[in-house]
């Protein structure tokens, strides 16, 4: 038997009135979903790396130690501050420099404050120091990790103290300086190589 023609026209209704009905229900999940995702973010410390793409070294947080390191709410977080460099090149790197920036907190001379991160002889920042059998590289392959030094953790502490100044929201990881040991690397925020080319 047919069904009422009645029937058919309320059935429609009804399907036409859920269509919307479940785009806006989930339009709503999607939108509870997405703003949890950027509430967990509020409460993670953002990192960026700003290491030129031509560097050869390779890095990433220590995973077990990343998780309270962006921890906003961690006093310890510069403690778990871990960064694993690995050398891509095939050459034993004899120095690396890199900074951890705070870029929202200014200094008195107008520069972000940061941290040091560095492995080697301080003479290496001289282009001609070359490498001597007391020096130990990092071998083409290896992995080494670089902390923030104790001093310099002591001093953000005392300077947070101090200032009343809140733990940063956002950090980034800038390249300095690497050395070869023979003479070649690359220097500066964009990791220019050298010896300079002459024109």
């Amino acid at each position: 038997m047919e069904e009422p023609l009645i029937n058919k026209r309320v059935r429609a209704g009804l399907f036409l009135l859920a269509v919307p009905l479940l785009i806006q229900a989930s339009a709503s999940v999607y939108s509870a979903a997405r703003s949890g995702r950027v509430s967990q973010s509020l409460n993670e410390r953002t990192v960026e790396d700003k290491i030129p793409k031509h560097v050869p070294i390779r890095i990433k947080l220590n995973a077990k130690a990343e998780k309270a390191f962006k921890d906003i709410d961690n006093p310890k977080w510069l403690g778990d501050f871990e960064l694993q460099v690995t050398n891509t090149s095939d050459k034993p790197i004899y120095f690396l420099e890199i900074w951890l920036i705070l870029p929202d907190f200014i200094n008195g001379d107008g520069r972000p404050d940061g941290f040091t991160l560095r492995r080697g002889r301080m003479e290496f920042i001289y282009f001609d120091t070359l490498a001597t059998p007391a020096d130990t590289p990092i071998q083409s392959g290896e992995t080494y990790t670089l902390k923030i030094p104790n001093d310099e953790r002591r001093g953000w502490e005392q300077h947070k103290v101090r200032d009343n100044v809140p733990n940063p929201m956002k950090v980034q990881i800038v390249f300095v300086q690497l050395s070869f040991g023979d003479g070649s690397g690359f220097n500066g925020t964009d990791a220019k190589p050298y010896p300079y080319k002459r024109n």
